[in-house]
């Protein structure tokens, strides 16, 4: 009797501790799901925070330096909805009447399209492109479910490719920008079969190879064990098809470079920390179509127009001047 008690008290707390453990891992990983994946609204006290990474600060610091230039060019808010009926929302800068060249400028995680890509004013204005700062979904003023790292987003881009042309006529050139996870998703739409022949060239600027090699140092400086991390990682991919039909594993822009349709430039700063340099490196690698590559030597994550503006400019300019 006395051993029936015994065992069934081990098996009690045996289960006790499973229950437990397994309440903490569903705790995590609820709590990283939403952090991760659904909108953050930007806190304007953020970008001024000393205890921010000094890039941090610098790259904020530029965006709102080009805000008054930005903000004396004609402009106007411009909508498409997304195939899966979500309103999206950009502001398209006019720089000159009847302008047959246009960027589309997609901006990157947790951020927006003037919060990121105002830095550029001058280098788009200067090279006479009319530019439209997309708020890709789930940011900003775009409406959106979850954050998709360019699976959804890249398919979003080829219906603001649409609205562009639609609105400058089929002889409109256009090229693609984007930084961080813009980059990506501009990457993505690089490979996309139904991408329309109007957009000739892509720059990516510190782009990542696939969610997965972008995530996983992330999430080790929350999380000690890699196989906690991989489980986190599966579980959701599981759950983001559950709740709205993609997987994680598809935001992968490597796949997408190996059979791009168009010229890229990848850009990447060797110091970046956030998005290592070397996964740049494979993109490149893998690329298939023309490419180039400038790598700013100590520039940290989408820095290199803070410390190397002047050739930075030269090399969009000379870049896409190949192929407009």
């Amino acid at each position: 009797m006395k051993k029936h008690q015994s065992l069934r008290r081990r098996i009690l707390i045996v289960l006790s501790v499973i229950a437990a453990v397994t309440g903490i891992l569903a705790a995590l990983f609820i709590r990283l799901f939403r952090s991760i994946l659904l909108r953050k609204d930007p806190d304007p006290g953020e970008k001024e925070n000393p205890k921010a990474s000094p890039a941090f600060l610098r790259f904020h610091a530029k965006n709102r330096e080009a805000l008054p230039e930005l903000n004396s060019l004609p402009s106007e808010q411009i909508e498409i909805t997304s195939a899966d009926d979500f309103t999206l929302r950009g502001k398209l800068f006019h720089v000159k009447d009847y302008n047959k060249k246009v960027v589309i400028a997609f901006h990157g995680y947790h951020s927006g399209g003037v919060g990121d890509m105002a830095q550029f004013v001058h280098m788009y204005r200067n090279q006479g492109y009319d530019f439209l700062l997309v708020s890709q979904r789930t940011h900003e003023d775009s409406e959106g479910k979850y954050i998709t790292f360019g699976v959804k987003e890249h398919q979003d881009g080829i219906r603001w490719v649409r609205k562009i042309i639609d609105i400058y006529g089929d002889d409109v050139q256009i090229v693609l920008h984007g930084v961080s996870m813009g980059a990506a998703t501009a990457l993505m739409m690089a490979g996309a079969s139904t991408l329309p022949p109007n957009v000739k060239c892509c720059v990516a600027d510190s782009p990542y190879d696939t969610f997965e090699n972008v995530a996983r140092p992330i999430l080790k400086a929350r999380v000690k064990y890699d196989q906690i991390i991989t489980l986190i990682i599966k579980l959701a991919n599981v759950l983001t098809m559950l709740l709205d039909d993609f997987s994680l594993s598809d935001a992968a822009p490597i796949d997408s470079v190996r059979h791009a349709f168009i010229p890229v430039l990848f850009i990447h700063g060797t110091a970046d920390s956030l998005v290592p340099c070397a996964l740049g490196q494979h993109l490149y690698d893998a690329c298939s179509s023309p490419k180039e590559q400038f790598l700013t030597e100590g520039a940290g994550h989408v820095c290199s127009y803070i410390d190397y503006s002047e050739e930075y400019e030269s090399r969009f300019e000379e870049f896409c001047r190949k192929y407009i």
